[in-house]
């Protein structure tokens, strides 16, 4: 997958990430398609699902702030240990959800590799359907909604012999702290627009269909718009999109010429938060655009960074799904 961003961006969790190369990356990386796995326990309310040899480290500091954690002590556990420190009231999360939180991340030694708080707000990532690391769909799914918890994740249910360098070494065992905040939409409710498709944009699919991307018709032996152009094929009712907003958003992007598949993020992390100003065409292209909406948006090859441009033999077109505005 290209890297979309017109700029640098934070990480998403690949425990979660959009994409190895998209444009936002909210987390270290939780879901490496490596390590799909199905979203199976709810683990356990303490230490009994861990190894008895190295258990849980010990975790300081408030419910709501970033938490310290203890290095590990002894040989690390071969099992997973999930241990909620702080129960919340809220609903459990289920499989297939979008679950906005907080997190850090730490070696086994004790070695800082990712934090949320670090970048100053939540990610979201979709839990219990292979889009994170095998760890966290076992050990969030069933949890409730306020909860702060423990994960000790071993290799084979982190990134395994790989691991994810330079950051992770391969067979690391890994520890978080996760504060479970919300849960986002992950589909539009908006309705298709009553009118046909603008025909010199690529004809995008309105059926809105649970975990999959819209199917993109790319026009035969037309070239790429020159300008932008967007349009908007089902419209929401919720909050507008300004030029300084935040969208959580699935999209897929496909370059005019060819039809190559760039970016999609219903395969892979599930819903991005992403600054419309951070990825070419999205400040203008989704401007006005509502909550609940499905809008297509032509980027023309200009519109994208040098280094980028090489990479491309056209422009690209977007299809974007926006959930929430912020």
């Amino acid at each position: 997958m290209l890297h979309l961003s017109g700029g640098s961006t934070p990480r998403t969790p690949r425990f979660r990430r959009v994409s190895a190369k998209t444009a936002r990356r909210t987390a270290a990386a939780l879901a490496v398609p490596l390590l799909i796995a199905s979203a199976a326990a709810c683990g356990s309310d303490d230490d009994s699902s861990s190894d008895a040899k190295g258990g849980t480290p010990a975790v300081t500091g408030a419910k709501g702030k970033k938490p310290k954690i203890e290095k590990g002590e002894g040989d690390p556990p071969k099992k997973l240990g999930v241990k909620v420190l702080d129960e919340g009231k809220g609903q459990k999360v289920k499989k297939g959800d979008a679950l906005n939180a907080h997190y850090l991340g730490q070696l086994w030694d004790g070695k800082e590799f990712d934090s949320s708080w670090k970048r100053g707000e939540p990610a979201t990532f979709q839990i219990g359907t292979g889009k994170v690391i095998k760890g966290w769909d076992e050990a969030l799914v069933g949890k409730r909604l306020g909860s702060r918890v423990e994960i000790v994740a071993p290799p084979d249910k982190a990134y395994g012999k790989q691991g994810q360098p330079p950051t992770i070494p391969g067979n690391s065992t890994l520890v978080f702290v996760v504060d479970l905040k919300k849960i986002m939409p992950s589909q539009i409710d908006g309705k298709p627009v009553d009118k046909p498709q603008n025909p010199d944009l690529p004809e995008v699919s309105t059926k809105i269909e649970k975990n999959k991307a819209p199917s993109i018709k790319m026009p035969k032996g037309k070239e790429a718009p020159g300008k932008l152009v967007s349009e908007t094929v089902v419209e929401g009712d919720g909050k507008a999109v300004t030029g300084k907003s935040k969208v959580l958003s699935n999209f897929t992007a496909k370059l005019w010429k060819g039809g190559k598949q760039l970016d999609d993020t219903w395969a892979q992390g599930g819903p991005q938060q992403i600054p419309v100003s951070q990825i070419p065409g999205w400040k203008e292209g989704l401007k006005g655009a509502k909550e609940g909406s499905r809008v297509v948006i032509s980027v023309p090859k200009s519109e994208f960074p040098k280094e980028q441009q090489k990479q491309f033999k056209s422009g690209v077109v977007f299809s974007v799904d926006v959930l929430d505005v912020k």
